[in-house]
C-alpha cells in the first residue's frame, strides 16, 4: 500500500490518496476508509498479532483505532468540501453522450479532485470503484489504473508513472462511450501494454 499526501492549493489542507492493491466494483468510500484506518493503525504501532485478530487489543491499541477512526472522518470531511469542476462532472450527468471525437489527448487533474469525484461518483450516481494495477512493459514502472462502473458505464482514468510522485498527474482517460468492452479493456492494463495502447485513444477534459 502507498500512502502519498497532497496539500490542497487553495486550502493549504493535507489530503491523502492511496495505491492500494487491485479489487473490483467496491464502496469507494469504504474501501479508502479501510485502508487509511489499516495504515494509521500500522504507522501508529499496533502489532501485526492485534491486527490479524491473533491477539485481543490492548488499551493503547484501541486508542490508536479510534483516533484512526477519526483522522478518516475529517479527510473524508475535507474530500467532500472539495469543489469538483463542472467538465468532470458533466462526465457522468451525460453518461454516453461524452463528445471524446473533439477532446484532448491528456490532461491534468490533482489526485484529491480525483479523490472527491470518485467519491461523489459513488454518493450522487452510485458508481462503484475498481482498481487494477501492471508493470508498464516499456520501463517497468507500476501503473494505476481506476474504472469506475454504474451498469453499463464505466469511465477508466490511467496514471502514467513518470508523473507519479508529483501532486499533479498526468491522466489517459477512456470510457464506455467509445464502444471499446470493459473486459477487454481490463485484459489490456493488466497485460502490462496498457499505457501505450491508452496513448492512442481518444481522451478528455
Amino acid at each position: 500500500m502507498i500512502q502519498r499526501v497532497f496539500t490542497h492549493k487553495k486550502t493549504h489542507q493535507k489530503l491523502i490518496a492511496f495505491d492500494d492493491r487491485e479489487f473490483e466494483m467496491k464502496n469507494p468510500i469504504k474501501q479508502y476508509g479501510h485502508a487509511i484506518i489499516v495504515k494509521q493503525m500500522i504507522l501508529n504501532g499496533v502489532s501485526k498479532a492485534e491486527m490479524t485478530g491473533k491477539k485481543p487489543f490492548t488499551a493503547s491499541s484501541n486508542d490508536i483505532f479510534i483516533n484512526a477512526h477519526m483522522h478518516w472522518l475529517k479527510l473524508k470531511s475535507d474530500f467532500q468540501k472539495i469543489k469538483i469542476p463542472e467538465n468532470l462532472m458533466q462526465l457522468l450527468k451525460n453518461g454516453e453522450k461524452t463528445d471524446q471525437d473533439t477532446s484532448p489527448k491528456m490532461f491534468l487533474l490533482p489526485l484529491e479532485i480525483l479523490t472527491a469525484f470518485i467519491f461523489k461518483a459513488y454518493h450522487e450516481f452510485g458508481y462503484t470503484l475498481s482498481q487494477y494495477t501492471s508493470m508498464d512493459a516499456k520501463n517497468g514502472s507500476k501503473s494505476i489504473t481506476k474504472i469506475i462502473d454504474r451498469g453499463a458505464h464505466w469511465h477508466c482514468f490511467a496514471t502514467t508513472s513518470n508523473h507519479l510522485k508529483e501532486a499533479i498527474v498526468q491522466f489517459h482517460y477512456l470510457s464506455s462511450a467509445c464502444g471499446m468492452d470493459r473486459t477487454a479493456l481490463v485484459k489490456q492494463i493488466k497485460s502490462g501494454e496498457s499505457l501505450s495502447k491508452l496513448d492512442n485513444l481518444t481522451l478528455t477534459l
